[in-house]
């Protein structure tokens, strides 16, 4: 009404006043003209789901290679259990001739050997205490495998909450730049028509250019998380869309009370059981040193073996044939080692106390992440639910800002300002969504619970759409 008014005043027809009114009116949906979008992807590239990449991590380098090593570990168990108590069977077999002169005469004895042994450990104190600390050391093994895959289940977990963040975040402020084309292309024909200042064109113009650097630079992360997932998973990965606007915006995440949490995790966590073999281990390895210094070795021996020679000497020749049978104990005790063994029961002390010390150190680690993640995961659910209420204060600031504007009653600033807050409010709703998934995949992995089956029902609130907002892989 103010703007027919104006438009009266200054003579111009009513016809005239009609058609401008309905070119200030707020556009509708437009298409944005600046920017073209990019390339769609190759058909059928559908986005990479979170429970595919965590279904892959047998398969990863890091998770491989703690296998290998649990491999080795239990080889050496078996190894040191060989040693200390199964029997052992040698069989060993020489033939030679010896050449000898007496007074000038020639002397030639060929002879031949054969014999088969058997050895059975009776009593090896230090051997068998060897082979229990391999045995917790296998163990240790073991458990560091489980940790390594745990620990790579958190890397790619948070890294595909990343990407999803990150493309949230781009299709954000795509959708922001689309509505701040829509105010240019709004500026330009109050320019022409002679309404509008140059001021507002170029106070758009540098929103535009803040939004499109913005832009570049989310795509930038969200390819650099790609491509960590990538290296995580062994696979060609294509991130989400984003999170799904269909989805029902709370996280719906089962956790058991923070003191039963604590208990389970400090009863099963994959670093606390690998710090308490080590301690085992470490005492094994005490108590073998011990033996070594003052315990004697006792072995069982049975053999047999066959010896034929000829001796030849002046023509003549002397054959003999010779079968033995035994059948004894052999008993080894350390008297005197020269310090050796003083030495190496100090080491074996130093390195209980400080297997001792890890394990104290893990256990308050754990204790003291699951309790952050609890409080993490509780704070992000209250800040998502105070962004989602300043998202839909800030959307209705905004339309009354536009109709306000619309009238001439406020400012391109105002409307421009209105528009940010919107957008910021929407960016921070999306990360507090995502600092919330972030929490409870934290809190999922100290429980030994971060894997496909568990992360499942989860899936539904990423938009599964082939991403459109990645650049290209070089």
């Amino acid at each position: 009404m103010c703007l027919a008014l104006v438009m009266a005043s200054a003579g111009w027809p009513a016809a005239h006043a009609l058609t401008l009114s309905q070119h200030l009116s707020w556009p509708t949906a437009a298409p944005a003209v600046k920017e073209p979008p990019p390339p769609p992807p190759a058909e059928g590239a559908a986005a990479t789901s979170w429970v595919t990449l965590l279904g892959q991590l047998d398969q990863a380098h890091g998770v491989t290679q703690a296998r290998a090593r649990a491999d080795a570990s239990e080889a050496l168990r078996q190894q040191g259990q060989a040693r200390a108590w199964l029997p052992r069977l040698d069989a060993s077999l020489r033939t030679d001739e010896q050449r000898q002169r007496y007074n000038g005469i020639a002397s030639r004895t060929p002879s031949s050997a054969a014999s088969l042994q058997a050895t059975l450990p009776l009593w090896r104190p230090a051997e068998r205490a060897e082979a229990r600390a391999q045995g917790a050391l296998a163990e240790q093994a073991q458990w560091q495998l489980g940790l390594r895959r745990q620990t790579l289940a958190r890397e790619l977990s948070q890294s595909y909450l990343a990407a999803a963040e990150a493309a949230e975040h781009t299709r954000l402020t795509l959708t922001h730049l689309s509505a701040l084309d829509q105010q240019a292309l709004a500026h330009d024909k109050r320019l022409r028509a002679g309404l509008g200042t140059v001021l507002d064109t170029l106070e758009t113009q540098a929103r535009q250019a803040q939004a499109l650097a913005q832009r570049d630079q989310l795509r930038s992360r969200l390819r650099t998380h790609t491509l960590t997932l990538e290296r995580l998973s062994g696979l060609s990965v294509v991130p989400p869309e984003g999170l799904n606007p269909q989805a029902s915006s709370a996280v719906a995440l089962a956790l058991p009370s923070l003191p039963d949490a604590l208990a389970q995790a400090l009863a099963q966590h994959p670093e606390v059981l690998d710090a308490r073999a080590g301690v085992r281990a470490s005492l094994e390895t005490l108590r073998s040193r011990d033996a070594e210094r003052w315990q004697p070795t006792l072995d069982a021996t049975a053999s047999r073996g066959r010896t034929r020679q000829t001796q030849r000497f002046e023509g003549q020749s002397d054959r003999q044939d010779v079968r033995t049978d035994a059948v004894g104990l052999v008993l080894n005790w350390p008297l005197f080692t020269s310090g050796l063994q003083d030495a190496r029961q100090r080491e074996a002390a130093a390195l209980l106390s400080a297997a001792q010390a890890q394990l104290d150190e893990a256990e308050s680690r754990v204790s003291t992440e699951l309790q952050d993640a609890y409080q993490r995961h509780e704070q992000a659910l209250r800040h998502q639910a105070r962004q989602e209420s300043v998202v839909a204060s800030s959307q209705a600031t905004l339309e009354a800002i536009q109709k306000a504007w619309l009238a001439g009653l406020r400012s391109t600033t105002d409307l421009l300002d209105a528009q940010q807050r919107v957008h910021d409010a929407r960016m921070a709703w999306a990360s507090a969504r995502v600092a919330a998934l972030q929490a409870g995949c934290d809190a999922l992995a100290l429980l030994g619970q971060l894997d496909a089956v568990h992360v499942a029902p989860w899936q539904g609130l990423f938009d599964a759409s082939p991403s459109l907002l990645a650049p290209p892989s070089p």
